[in-house]
């Protein structure tokens, strides 16, 4: 489970500055992405824009949303079907990787044959995909349970990527 749980083993609540560093980075990332890929490159790959709204806008709506409701303050994974969206950051990560072997490959002193680049793009992808599977399945859980009021404190994040890797 995701949430922090202090001495007594009740939720405690995320640290702030915990909290404004992932809205301050999520914030920046998105002012960013807006203003290199959407103003500037006209190359616009659908999928892609939408991957990066949900990575970027999904943790700072939770920020905004856990200040005023406790249970968000004390695990992002309450933050309902905000929560389904973390896969997403995965995802945002395959098309980054993608990114800087295109660009590592192009590079002269970097010396990457077709068949490295080929391995680093499905070892990344092969990663990628676990993990976004593992995140999909995680959070889908936790939201199942918050939805349901099912009482669930067993399933945390390892369990999801050992679940998705050993079937």
């Amino acid at each position: 489970n995701t949430t922090v749980t202090n001495e007594k083993g009740d939720p405690a609540r995320i640290p702030t500055p915990n909290r404004l560093i992932e809205l301050l980075l999520a914030a920046t990332s998105l002012s960013q992405y807006v203003v290199r890929y959407v103003v500037i490159n006209a190359n616009h790959r659908s999928l892609e824009h939408a991957v990066a709204l949900f990575a970027y806008v999904a943790p700072i709506t939770a920020y905004f949303l856990s200040i005023h409701n406790s249970s968000i303050r004390d695990s992002y994974m309450s933050a309902g079907v905000m929560a389904v969206f973390y896969p997403a950051r995965f995802l945002r990560l395959h098309y980054a990787m993608e990114r800087i072997v295109a660009i590592a490959a192009s590079m002269r002193y970097a010396r990457l044959t077709l068949i490295r680049q080929e391995v680093i793009s499905l070892c990344s992808d092969i990663i990628a995909a676990i993990l976004t599977f593992s995140s999909l399945l995680h959070s889908g859980i936790n939201w199942y349970c918050q939805v349901h009021h099912i009482e669930h404190n067993n399933f945390s994040f390892l369990d999801a990527i050992y679940s998705i890797v050993s079937k």
